[in-house]
């Protein structure tokens, strides 16, 4: 037998025979105890000469625990510090209302789209084992709510502080046309004239939007960015249909305060006498401006009296944001409070249904997708059409 053997037999023996081990300089179990007894004792005496402070940590780990212990509880959400907003119907009913920074997918966290993404559900429907027909979405709610922030990043006027209502069925909301009149009382003088807060009725019962795309079976298997493509496409498509509502309900509306006189948004001249006119009538100075593509490039090429000097934006003006879309003819433009003014009333969800071989003779499926959204005044007050011509 070898010494390493023979060593670990001793070794174990002793083991057997209860032999204690201690190194040399270390406590021995009876000044361990003695130790351990002292701390014991000092927080009992801490205890008691501080039972308010330990009855309050007691209490405060407590209630750390029972939040904890609540779903989601280790999720972070954009909406911390940030509560969203309600509006309440004439029957009582709250709608959330989300700012433009605020997300729908944060109203509904869940668990069913972890893993979950559009491109792979497409393909697993039509190359894979999972079968779709047309008929109720497969997509995850909170799938399809992630999909509705993309539309919503990529809609100009979100992006210009429109909210957002989240409706489950139709309703109806008021719609402010014009403020009360505050007078200064005289004791005793009949100074004071009625002037009742204009309101009419408004209904939220958006239309459906849809879109059906062709996909070939070869796109779909050959394609690995298949995912990317679908969300870039469906959201730019939603947020273009979107915008085109939203600016043709705004033009529409009657309400709205217009330029009085000629005031074209490509030069920055008649922009800031727009802005004036709307400071007039109480407005704040615009914290964004919608033009057409070719007024926004016609105010960035003005050169100042100096040849070659770039005229720019005014000073005044200098914290207003430039954005433009198509849904906008040259000569006219749009500013104002868009939060309070403009709202999209939209249904939460958006369904994604695959319709498999819908066109067998071409070897091809379709991809339909579609929500309900729609544009609502809801303060036209605070809003300002700037126009080239005057109607």
């Amino acid at each position: 037998m070898s010494t390493k053997s023979k060593d670990f037999a001793a070794f174990t023996e002793k083991l057997i025979s209860g032999a204690i081990y201690e190194r040399r300089g270390d406590p021995g179990i009876d000044e361990l105890a003695d130790t351990l007894a002292k701390i014991a004792s000092g927080f009992d005496t801490f205890k008691s000469d501080n039972e308010h402070t330990v009855a309050q940590l007691r209490s405060n780990v407590e209630r750390l625990e029972t939040r904890l212990a609540r779903p989601g509880a280790f999720q972070t959400s954009s909406l911390e510090g940030n509560e969203i907003r309600q509006l309440k119907t004439v029957d009582g009913k709250s709608l959330p209302l989300l700012s433009s920074k605020q997300k729908v997918a944060d109203l509904n966290r869940t668990d069913d789209s972890d893993g979950f993404t559009l491109g792979g559900y497409v393909r697993d429907a039509i190359v894979g084992s999972r079968k779709s027909v047309s008929g109720p979405a497969l997509v995850p709610t909170s799938l399809g709510s992630k999909i509705i922030d993309m539309v919503r990043r990529k809609t100009v006027l979100i992006d210009a502080g429109t909210s957002t209502i989240l409706i489950d069925g139709p309703t109806n909301l008021a719609r402010l046309t014009q403020d009360p009149t505050v007078y200064q009382h005289t004791e005793g003088a009949d100074d004071i004239v009625e002037s009742d807060i204009l309101a009419e009725a408004v209904s939220l019962n958006p239309k459906t939007l849809a879109v059906l795309i062709p996909l070939s079976a070869e796109l779909v298997s050959d394609s690995p960015n298949l995912d990317n493509l679908l969300n870039i496409s469906l959201s730019a498509a939603f947020a273009g249909k979107l915008d085109t509502l939203g600016i043709a309900t705004l033009l529409a509306n009657a309400n709205i305060p217009k330029s009085g006189v000629t005031q074209d948004p490509a030069v920055w001249l008649k922009v800031l006498e727009a802005v004036g006119a709307s400071l007039a009538i109480d407005h704040d100075l615009p914290g964004v401006h919608i033009s057409a593509p070719v007024d926004f490039i016609a105010r960035a090429s003005q050169l100042a009296s100096t040849a070659g000097t770039w005229l720019g934006k005014p000073p005044a003006l200098q914290d207003m944001r430039e954005l433009q879309t198509t849904g906008l003819s040259a000569g006219t433009a749009l500013f104002g409070d868009f939060a309070e003014g403009f709202a999209f009333a939209m249904r939460q969800q958006l369904n994604v249904e695959v319709v498999r071989f819908a066109k067998a003779t071409k070897y091809t499926h379709y991809l339909l997708a579609h929500m309900r959204a729609d544009g609502v005044v809801l303060q036209p007050t605070r809003l300002f059409k700037q126009l080239k011509t005057v109607a």
